[in-house]
């Protein structure tokens, strides 16, 4: 009686004629600053079930090879596989007929394309009569089964968690210079007064993009670069007519809003219209200035 020696190939318990047997997801993020690059293997385990002619026979062997689905062999530049502590060496995985079953690592190579990868399993080298259900004459390739694996490749977490804070400062800052910033601290529009003084020089003003233009007889303390950015630019000026300082704000309608202390100055109309005239009196000189 002719001795059948064959093996019959199990993954994950389900028969390997089934096409495209799903065999895990490889996951993979490279290294940014002090986190390190990470690569998570899919793990499959590989159930051989030789006959006991198999099993008797001390030169049955298989011999499997991972190809791709033209039938190219997988590079290991692209994929690797490990038994134990061992890559194999092309891809390639051995079985003697001592052999129950295998755990097998999968990893892609950081340069390897993410997305799905998918081949065959080959017999490409063998002592058998049969594998499964497909009669063998010791010369032809066959294919156990076709494997699926998906490759996901992401970010560093580390950078994930960089990227998320400075959009979130982008959208915060948007918010501030956009939304906000123009409520709390208005600017001027396109506003220009001449403060016309008997006996003195005028004084052009050009109110267009600040938040507050001061006049003062003296020079004043410069606004720093940190609050112009936040806050909006101050532009102070100097005028011998004003012995104490004078403060002008954005008001609704393109009207200019004056400040001062108390007894100092007399402003008529007060705000002032962005289009006329008014007036200012400075109380202790006694002087009218005419702003036009």
């Amino acid at each position: 009686m002719k001795k059948f020696v064959y093996l019959i190939i199990l993954v994950l318990f389900c028969s390997c004629e089934e096409t495209g047997v799903p065999m895990g997801t490889v996951k993979y993020y490279p290294s940014f600053l002090w986190v390190e690059a990470c690569m998570k293997p899919a793990e499959q385990t590989y159930h051989f079930d030789f006959s006991p002619d198999a099993k008797l026979d001390t030169f049955c062997f298989a011999e499997f090879q991972f190809v791709d689905n033209a039938g190219n062999p997988i590079d290991t530049n692209t994929m690797r596989i490990m038994v134990g502590d061992e890559w194999l060496a092309e891809n390639k995985l051995k079985v003697t007929n001592d052999v129950d079953s295998l755990s097998l690592n999968f990893i892609f190579t950081p340069q390897a394309e993410g997305g799905q990868h998918q081949g065959y399993f080959r017999l490409v080298n063998y002592n058998l009569d049969r594998l499964d259900s497909q009669t063998l004459d010791g010369t032809q390739l066959v294919d156990a089964f076709q494997w699926t694996f998906q490759y996901e490749k992401s970010m560093n977490p580390l950078a994930k968690l960089q990227m998320w804070v400075g959009i979130i400062i982008v959208i915060l800052l948007v918010i501030w210079f956009v939304l906000l910033r123009p409520i709390f601290f208005p600017c001027f529009g396109s506003i220009q007064k001449t403060f016309v003084v008997p006996g003195m020089a005028p004084l052009i003003v050009r109110f267009k993009g600040a938040r507050m233009v001061v006049i003062a007889a003296s020079h004043q303390k410069k606004q720093s670069e940190w609050n112009r950015l936040w806050k909006g630019k101050i532009v102070y000026m100097t005028h011998p007519a004003f012995v104490s300082p004078i403060t002008f704000k954005p008001s609704r309608g393109r009207q200019v809003l004056v400040r001062f202390e108390t007894g100092i100055y007399q402003v008529s109309p007060n705000p002032i219209p962005g289009i006329g005239s008014a007036t200012i009196v400075s109380i202790q000189k006694n002087l009218k200035i005419n702003v036009n």
